[in-house]
């Protein structure tokens, strides 16, 4: 079931309404259920992975706050991060060290003349990887590192199965922390119309995000990473930026339609998004892409690894680690560790830079200059986008070739029809253009709402007249729709 389906659009209104007339003892029986109804929806023996492993790590929660010394309670927690690590490693990896192994003796044997290897050595499983494992992952190991420095456990299996199961987040985040998923079940909060309204409305704009603009550009990156080294220059900066606003729009509005879905339901996941290519260092980048993973990745990686209490080297040695790590855990390639090593190597570069700029003052008062932060976004933007490049592209030929591109004034080759020219055939002219509009209009110049009759402020107006702006909208989104429906990009991690 996905967000952008019709199927989705007639589950969470049931739900909603389900959850908010039942009596409060069993509104959160009732989240759960519907949890592993969503989940289960897309292939039905991986709800028992997900059960599994909640049972696993909600009885582990519980030894650990048991334990009485300290060698046990390691024990325990040990036990847990190799438990849930060594499911995400066999699901999600073991393809890839197959092929890794393979490839490599195919080259040891090419250099030593080896023998060959036997029919179906290393060759692939059929395994299927379960949607959000990475992200549910990353709560249980959150969860139990959290209980092991002394935190309270959660007591209710109900709880503990909704935290792990919540549909809004299930999928593809935000990452959640207990404590705050927690405190929100204790207040078994009351409808709260004004939250509701905020909800809808922010589930409204995710689909305008991920339909009318991130599946529209996707065709536009796939066009150009198929023929990587027959573009021109200007159309592989097309494709590039294409994709550097697909996986944003995609993303984001992923974020924005799980984010409203769980305002509707009374509760509030954490914020994801703050307008990240606005960044001005790839450091800012990290505080405001993907939040939730990044903040994570800081305080379960990169500070038990000794983060920067040891030294300038070990610091940037425990970044490039962390990001090597989180660029792995994107995806099982080798290209996305190269760009985990990309991110990490600027993030080390990045700290190093700031360090120096506080002790030249030349520096420290031209970095408080208007020109100077235009130069950082403009910068920051493009090496966020030759990142973005072996993100997207299936190997690193591939990668090679739409550099190229961007970096050598190139004529187009054999290109049938050029990404520019498939830019000006779709929809994307008058979507961008409407997002513009609204996102400046609403940002710059809010008084303009003031002119709207209060109820219309609010999203208070009538039932019928919300109705036809709902219809509205929704006719909206489908005429700016492409023919076919994009997966979100983030449901392969």
């Amino acid at each position: 079931m996905l967000f952008n389906s019709f199927t989705y659009l007639l589950f969470l209104p049931l739900v909603a309404l389900l959850y908010w007339v039942a009596p409060a003892r069993v509104r959160h029986l009732i989240l759960l259920v519907a949890s592993y109804i969503f989940y289960m929806s897309w292939m039905k023996v991986y709800g028992l992975l997900l059960f599994g492993l909640t049972a696993v790590n909600y009885l582990l929660g519980l030894l650990l706050a048991r334990a009485k010394t300290l060698p046990s309670r390691r024990l325990v927690f040990i036990a847990g991060i190799s438990i849930n690590l060594f499911c995400l490693g066999l699901f999600k990896y073991t393809n890839f060290i197959l092929e890794s192994l393979r490839s490599s003796y195919a080259q040891l044997q090419h250099l030593f003349n080896l023998a060959a290897l036997p029919a179906g050595a290393f060759s692939e499983l059929p395994i299927i990887l379960p949607l959000g494992i990475s992200f549910f992952v990353f709560e249980f190991i959150h969860y139990l590192a959290d209980v092991f420095k002394g935190a309270k456990p959660m007591v209710s299996p109900v709880r503990f199965g909704l935290f792990a199961a919540f549909f809004p987040s299930q999928i593809a985040g935000p990452i959640k922390r207990f404590q705050d998923f927690e405190e929100q079940l204790e207040k078994n909060a009351k409808f709260d119309k004004k939250l509701f309204n905020e909800g809808f409305l922010l589930i409204m704009q995710g689909m305008f995000k991920k339909v009318a603009l991130g599946d529209n550009l996707a065709p536009l990156a796939q066009a150009g990473f198929a023929q990587p080294t027959a573009m021109g220059t200007f159309d592989t900066w097309v494709c590039v930026l294409a994709f550097a606003l697909q996986i944003y729009y995609d993303f984001s509005g992923y974020t924005d339609i799980g984010r409203g879905s769980a305002m509707v339901l009374g509760f509030k996941l954490p914020e994801n998004f703050m307008m990240p290519y606005s960044a001005t260092s790839l450091r800012d980048f990290w505080h405001r892409w993907h939040i939730s993973l990044s903040t994570w990745l800081r305080d379960y990686l990169y500070i038990p690894l000794g983060g920067s209490r040891k030294g300038k080297s070990a610091a940037a040695m425990n970044l490039l680690t962390t990001m090597l790590l989180g660029g792995l855990w994107h995806g099982a390639s080798w290209h996305f560790v190269v760009w985990g090593a990309f991110h990490g190597s600027g993030l080390a570069v990045n700290r190093a830079f700031d360090s120096l700029i506080e002790r030249v003052e030349f520096l420290k008062n031209a970095s408080r200059t208007w020109w100077w932060t235009a130069m950082a976004r403009v910068s920051t933007f493009i090496l966020v986008c030759i990142g973005w490049v072996v993100f997207r592209a299936n190997n690193m030929g591939e990668a090679m070739g739409i550099y190229q591109g961007m970096f050598t004034l190139r004529a187009s080759s054999t290109v049938e029809t050029p990404v520019s020219e498939l830019f000006w055939q779709s929809t994307l002219p008058v979507s961008l253009v409407l997002y513009a509009v609204t996102y400046l209009a609403l940002k710059y110049y809010p008084s303009w709402s003031l002119h709207l009759p209060e109820s219309f402020r609010q999203f208070q107006a009538p039932v019928y007249a919300r109705a036809m702006l709902l219809a509205g909208f929704a006719l909206l989104v489908l005429g700016l729709a492409p023919q076919h429906s994009i997966p979100f990009i983030y449901f392969q991690f």
